[in-house]
């Protein structure tokens, strides 16, 4: 690689590595990712309690149902994925209040006003009897999303302006002060979420959330679910490794944004015992790249040069938990132009596999668990998304995988022993 060569690399990578870090730093951007990540484990009890409320073994149905843990399992699933726009209201409130430096609570508060008052209530006779829990689950999370962000915003700038804050003397204790400096700005929210909701209702839609979904949501989820749209998040992902740029965190929020709501609608399905009805999710989406890290660690380990076969003992038990970092800064991979082809292609190429190996029925579909890759030991997290036949499937994504880096990492190794050779020779 010539100097030259090496200076405009360079150049794109810095340009690359501007662009996506003012993305990443973007105060929404970051509340989405934030925001969704914290309720992750909210999102892990209610997915549990739906696969154990819902295994199909006969003498397991009978011990839960006698037990009264059926029940209880239910009930766990009730107050937590079927709920789960209120979560992502919560979170995402607090997570944006913390980007513009408000009070997280009110924050929290009047985004959870706002987001109630545009939900759709169930009406009888005149009187309100509840909320209607089919917006208030995975179909209201964009609702949710925006409210949150916007409400949230609302409150800073309303927060932030003096003539909207309630002075107390400073005598009075500060949480009544923060009380009454809250006052009015969840007050002017509270009217412009109910003029909103009251607009919306003239409107053939008749509430928010129905006009979202067939103008908004049906679209994206109709682009989301495409095999092509996980295809190209995937390339994007690993484009950004190899300019240093952390791939996942870089598309984090758009994989919550459109993919998430499949994982829980094919959670939903499996606990009512009906077809999953998507493939392509942000489980699939995130779990399916393969086992890389195993794979660059058996390669590493099988190479001749030295530095290459330290990495590998060294970065063999992280990569047993899908932890591929060291390879990708110790190999390195960034920036390096004989990794550039495997690097962005392994991880696309075992996803369209595995998009293809669903299809036709080899393996299940997403059940909908929101597995962890880095931490999740690789194959008990292939069990996790699908049992003994998605296990084997990892397996298989292995040995493609292996297949993909291995032209690839014999060059790597050479260039490594040749550097090994002429530092010994210097050395001399």
């Amino acid at each position: 690689m010539t100097a030259a060569s090496k200076t405009n690399l360079s150049k794109l990578r810095d340009k690359i590595q501007t662009g996506m870090g003012k993305f990443q730093r973007n105060k929404y951007v970051s509340a989405i990712a934030g925001g969704m990540m914290a309720i992750l484990p909210v999102l892990m009890v209610g997915s549990f309690a739906s696969i154990f409320f819902s295994l199909n073994i006969g003498p397991y149905q009978a011990f839960i149902t006698q037990s009264g843990l059926k029940n209880i399992f239910n009930i766990i699933t009730a107050v937590t994925t079927d709920i789960l726009s209120i979560y992502v209201v919560i979170s995402l409130s607090n997570s944006l209040a913390a980007e513009l430096k408000v009070d997280k609570f009110m924050s929290i508060i009047s985004s959870l006003v706002a987001f109630l008052l545009v939900t759709p209530m169930l009406v009888q006779k005149g009187k309100f009897i509840g909320l209607d829990m089919n917006y208030i689950g995975s179909q209201g999370m964009l609702v949710a999303m925006v409210v949150a962000l916007t409400a949230t915003r609302l409150f800073a700038l309303f927060a932030n302006n003096k003539h909207l804050v309630i002075k107390m003397p400073d005598s009075v204790p500060e949480f009544v002060s923060k009380t009454f400096a809250s006052m009015l700005p969840i007050f002017l929210i509270t009217i412009i979420y109910a003029i909103v909701n009251f607009l919306f209702a003239l409107t053939p839609y008749h509430n928010i959330d129905d006009m979202i979904m067939k103008l908004i949501q049906i679209p994206l989820q109709g682009l989301g679910s495409s095999p092509f749209a996980a295809l190209v998040l995937v390339f994007f992902a690993e484009f950004c490794w190899f300019f240093g740029i952390h791939g996942t965190m870089a598309t984090t929020a758009v994989l919550y944004t459109l993919f998430y709501p499949f994982d829980v609608a094919n959670l939903n399905a499996f606990k009512a015992g009906v077809a999953l009805p998507y493939i392509v999710t942000m489980t699939f989406i995130t779990n399916q790249k393969g086992p890389r890290a195993l794979a660059y660690a058996i390669l590493c380990l099988r190479s001749k040069s030295e530095r290459l076969r330290s990495l590998g003992k060294v970065g063999f038990i992280p990569a047993f938990f899908g932890i591929s970092e060291p390879f990708k800064f110790g190999i390195p991979m960034v920036l390096n132009p004989l990794a550039f082809i495997p690097l962005t292609m392994g991880g696309t190429i075992s996803v369209a596999a595995t998009y293809l190996a669903t299809y036709i029925g080899l393996i299940p579909r997403p059940n909908g668990i929101p597995v962890q890759t880095a931490g999740t030991p690789e194959f008990f997290r292939a069990f996790l998304l699908g049992g003994w036949r998605m296990v084997i499937w990892h397996v298989v994504q292995l040995l493609i995988l292996l297949a993909v880096w291995y032209p690839f990492m014999k060059l790597i190794d050479k260039q490594c022993c040749n550097e090994e050779a002429a530092k010994a020779q210097t050395a001399e």
